[in-house]
């Protein structure tokens, strides 16, 4: 078996706080009925196919758990989960099977009620110091995933002035329309 690799950057990217925030409020909208209590975000790292054959299997639990240890040694991963958790967010390595195969993913996890932690290290993040930036920030963001995310977006897009993309991500990222 090939050996793990640190944590790609791809996933490195996926979890820094405004993506996990953006994700997670998109969450928050999409399964607003049905989130139990909590909001989950998924970060699919390996899969299979139907019904895989039991070497198949074998293999790709191998290297789910070799990912799990080769993870934890990782500085950056350790780093990224770490301030994750420190936001409220906790994260574990899940190994699943449905109808459509086997799979291995990075799962986050917080509370529905409260993503104000995770929103103010996204904030900071960004470079929001003041308390009057924050707050203008977080309703600009709140006035995004409602344009953007919710359910109702075209009603929305028609109440709301475009504010731009999340005010917690690149400037160089914004769609026009946002």
């Amino acid at each position: 078996m090939n050996e793990i690799a640190p944590c790609p950057d791809s996933v490195l990217q996926r979890l820094r706080p405004e993506i996990v925030l953006l994700n997670l409020a998109v969450n928050r909208f999409a399964l607003q009925y049905q989130n139990h209590g909590s909001l989950v975000d998924d970060i699919w790292l390996d899969r299979t196919q139907g019904n895989p054959p039991p070497e198949e299997v074998a293999r790709l639990e191998a290297a789910h758990e070799a990912r799990r240890a080769a993870w934890a040694a990782d500085p950056a991963f350790v780093s990224a989960v770490g301030r994750l958790q420190g936001a409220g967010v906790d994260w574990a390595f899940a190994y699943e099977s449905d109808v459509s195969g086997e799979f291995s993913v990075l799962r986050l996890r917080t509370p529905d009620h409260d993503l104000g932690a995770l929103e103010a290290l996204a904030a900071e993040d960004a470079g929001y110091v003041t308390p009057e930036a924050r707050a203008s920030a977080a309703e600009r963001f709140r006035i995004f995933m409602l344009r953007n995310y919710h359910p109702d977006w075209r009603r929305n897009r028609e109440l709301y002035a475009a504010v731009g993309g999340s005010p917690y991500a690149d400037p160089a990222s914004w769609r026009a329309d946002s």
